[in-house]
């Protein structure tokens, strides 16, 4: 127990200013997340430790770059990276068919994530308020599961997970989300903290279980020790990278 409140203290000093500030520091957490979360997502194949280094360095690099391509050549770049990916194993051995859907899996996904995260640098305060929502829904999730938790709700996939708890969870995520938001609630649109504070909680138990399920299927606990007593990196931001999705989805689609 020590040691994972030493390490929860010290994940929230390293993320607490690149949250409040945005900007450059905001991108380099951001970099450092995506870094790790490549890791522990290659981690789990059999074969990634004989892979050569350029596999997953360009993997990196082309996530990367995805944010940055102009708007005319995104379709040809998309393309371009699924086949260099998907086409791998026909030169490399130690690169199997299925490790090239699982590394196009992580292209898709976290250059999406990566260019909801650009969509966050124009407003950053939005942030805080996902934050807080999230992480508001899962302590809210456990006070409540705990306590009160009778009816499971996916036992397959988490076993300790419950009806009530996510319920609590839903309530505690809106009102917590709230609080830092009144500080500069003039700086933002009043309608989509709203919807972001009601449906964070909601989408951050649907991520949880997204994720829960691939450790399931790989029969992992953590998806690395990169955190002590806490496991790795996705599996303390696996409900915020839904979320960050969510930001996305809503902004592109309703106030752009």
């Amino acid at each position: 127990m020590k040691t994972r409140i030493v390490t929860a203290i010290l994940i929230i000093l390293v993320c607490i200013l690149p949250v409040a500030l945005g900007g450059i520091p905001l991108e380099i957490l951001a970099l450092l997340i995506l870094t790790g979360s490549l890791y522990e997502w290659l981690c789990p194949q059999a074969e990634f430790r004989k892979w050569p280094l350029f596999v997953p360095v360009s993997l990196l690099v082309l996530t990367i770059a995805s944010r940055f391509i102009p708007q005319s050549y995104q379709f040809a770049y998309w393309i371009l990276c699924l086949v260099y990916l998907w086409g791998l194993p026909i030169f490399l051995e130690s690169y199997t068919i299925g490790n090239a859907f699982v590394a196009i899996s992580f292209f898709v996904i976290f250059s999406l994530i990566y260019q909801c995260i650009g969509l966050l640098q124009e407003n950053h305060l939005y942030l805080i308020t996902i934050v807080f929502a999230t992480y508001g829904s899962d302590t809210g999730a456990w006070f409540f599961g705990r306590r009160y938790g009778r009816h499971k709700m996916n036992p397959r996939i988490s076993p300790k997970k419950s009806w009530e708890g996510f319920v609590g969870g839903i309530i505690s995520g809106f009102i917590i989300g709230w609080i830092p938001t009144f500080f500069f609630l003039d700086q933002v649109s009043v309608v989509l903290v709203f919807l972001l504070c009601l449906l964070c909680p909601v989408v951050a138990e649907f991520g949880d279980l997204c994720f829960s399920a691939i450790k399931r299927f790989y029969h992992i606990k953590d998806f690395s020790k990169l955190l002590p007593g806490h496991g790795g990196i996705l599996d303390r931001v696996d409900s915020l990278l839904m979320n960050v999705l969510l930001f996305g989805v809503l902004t592109s689609t309703f106030f752009m």
